[in-house]
């Protein structure tokens, strides 16, 4: 029997019976019906996979994956293998499923030794890469683990995981289950179907949306040819690195702000608060990204934003206040997103910066401009939004 190393695994519902008319999401304290800023979601992470490439996170983006946890030289590895072999060969002709098993025991699993493995075991494959099988540094591996999957291991042994999470299109977790329960990957199939149905409900909402869009021209893009925003790292309100690479695929709506602020910050936040509900009900977290950057970075550490998020309801799913060094951030508005942001003895505050609002695509590029204080120049920013999405510009 496989160790159990989930503390309390029955209370995230490894039963199986999650009570909820979707399946739950996840969270340290267990299960809860909706998705909120409480929501584990997996960290962006890169490591070396069987055929010896880097596997980075990203190319998880629109899959719906199951996770284990196990080294091709674990007593268990024979029980895992039999209870992955039938997703992996139920959904062989869907490449939105997929399979990502983390060694724990890299110095052992060299990509060589992983190869053969997933090579016998994915014979009946309809797609390549259906089953991904990491390895890389085992600190990376181990911190991703504990952070990403909550997984708390039994320090007498800890590489026996039996632990299996399913990972929805959005890298949320949506199902737990254990490896030696007769009914897990029954379990685990079952559900993915439930999450195959809000994919295929979702891509329903969109082609509505963008069959209401045909005809309409293009967003303008502006700037210098070939401008992107560039690389950045700064930190959230709750004290953790937050990078241009957590910004991959993802469109952007970005302000400058600063929480002391008398003036037009006050009303730029509360269009943000606006545009975060409406784009909530719509369900594109994940999709779209709101990014609030103090240009008092002195004063508004995490603490002061998180305080500042609560009181107006800040999901940091969807929307993020981010701090760091005031050299990064005031560049970052210049040279990024030619906004301005300088401090000034004759500003309200002693900073003078935009109430603009910017739009940037996936892809990374300035498609719009807007005034962060009226109303209707931000109702024209969320129907804008709506086109980059559906239209996959």
């Amino acid at each position: 029997m496989l160790a159990l190393p989930l503390l309390g695994l029955l209370i995230l519902g490894i039963d199986g019976n999650h009570h909820f008319s979707t399946l739950p999401y996840y969270s340290e304290a267990g299960a809860i019906e909706m998705r909120s800023d409480e929501a584990a979601q997996v960290q962006h992470f890169a490591l070396t996979n069987h055929l010896g490439e880097v596997f980075d996170s990203n190319e998880l983006g629109g899959k719906v994956w199951l996770a284990a946890f196990f080294s091709t030289n674990s007593p268990h590895v024979a029980q895992f293998t039999k209870q992955l072999l039938w997703p992996n060969f139920r959904y062989r002709d869907e490449d939105d499923i997929t399979m990502v098993c983390f060694t724990l025991d890299a110095s052992h699993d060299t990509p060589e030794v992983l190869k053969s493995y997933v090579d016998r075991n994915t014979r009946y494959n309809g797609f390549e890469g259906k089953w991904q099988f990491l390895t890389g540094d085992q600190k990376t591996i181990d911190s991703l683990i504990a952070s990403s999957f909550m997984i708390q291991r039994d320090q007498d042994d800890p590489n026996n995981i039996a632990t299996l999470w399913l990972v929805d299109e959005k890298g949320y977790l949506r199902g737990v289950y254990h490896a030696a329960s007769e009914d897990a990957i029954k379990d685990a199939v079952e559900d993915i179907a439930l999450l195959q149905k809000e994919m295929d409900e979702r891509a329903y909402k969109k082609k509505k949306l963008k069959e209401a869009y045909e005809g309409s021209p293009p967003l303008p893009i502006l700037g210098p040819e070939e401008h992107v925003i560039p690389a950045f790292s700064l930190i959230d309100s709750d004290s953790i690195e937050f990078s241009h690479r957590d910004c991959q695929n993802t469109i952007r709506i970005v302000d400058f702000f600063f929480t002391r602020c008398p003036t037009i910050c006050p009303i730029m936040s509360s269009q943000m608060a606006r545009m975060q509900s409406e784009l909530s009900e719509l369900e594109l977290q994940g999709d779209v990204l709101l990014l609030s950057h103090s240009v008092d970075p002195a004063h508004d550490r995490p603490s002061i934003l998180q305080g500042y998020g609560n009181r107006l309801g800040q999901d940091a799913a969807l929307w993020k206040l981010l701090t760091g060094e005031k050299e990064d951030i005031y560049d970052l508005a210049k040279n990024g997103y030619f906004m301005t942001a300088i401090e000034s003895d004759t500003a309200q505050g002693g900073i003078f910066h935009s109430d603009l609002f910017a739009l940037v695509d996936r892809r990374g590029r300035i498609r719009g401009y807007y005034d962060g204080t009226d109303t209707e120049e931000v109702n024209q920013l969320l129907i804008d939004v709506k086109q980059l999405w559906a239209t996959n510009e």
